[in-house]
């Protein structure tokens, strides 16, 4: 017996049905690839959540040589860069794409902070790296705000990993 073959209009419309059923298209996407608002936020937060947590673990233990204040520096070098990484590549809505990228801008200065800092700590410069850790503080108010901007709730807060990068 032969198998019925379905109407390719037929199956395209099912095929069509069941991606949007495991896809959620037209559920928000905004321009169809980005988030909307709320779930860029919502997904940012989780990020920086995330990094929080790992900076906490890391932060357990202060450095008591110079040696583990690089390696410290270095790890949470990586988790900041990490978490710009995945936010960045939320593929932010227009309406708060340019808060997003103040928001970037600044934790990519702390960045540079940070590798002023790890630069110090390599050298066994302890008044350097000290500087290092006075100006990341000294810009901790300005990237909460920054990251209030955006939405974030949970991004930049003292303490945690966003205060750093």
């Amino acid at each position: 017996m032969l198998a019925t073959r379905p109407h390719p209009v037929a199956a395209s419309i099912a095929l069509c049905a069941t991606l949007a059923l495991l896809l959620g298209c037209g559920g928000g996407g905004g321009d169809g690839g980005s988030p909307t608002k709320a779930e860029l936020v919502a997904q940012g937060n989780d990020i920086c959540r995330q990094g929080d947590k790992q900076y906490a673990e890391l932060q357990k233990n202060p450095p008591k040589t110079s040696q583990e204040a690089a390696t410290l520096t270095q790890k949470l070098i990586a988790i900041t860069n990490s978490e710009v990484d995945q936010i960045r590549a939320l593929k932010a809505p227009d309406e708060v794409r340019p808060a997003l990228e103040r928001y970037l801008k600044a934790r990519e200065d702390g960045l540079a902070i940070l590798e002023q800092g790890l630069k110090a700590a390599e050298n066994n410069d302890a008044q350097a790296y000290a500087a290092a850790q006075a100006k990341m503080a000294a810009g901790q108010v300005d990237r909460l705000k920054l990251a209030q901007a955006v939405g974030f709730t949970d991004c930049s807060r003292p303490g945690g990993s966003s205060s750093g990068g």
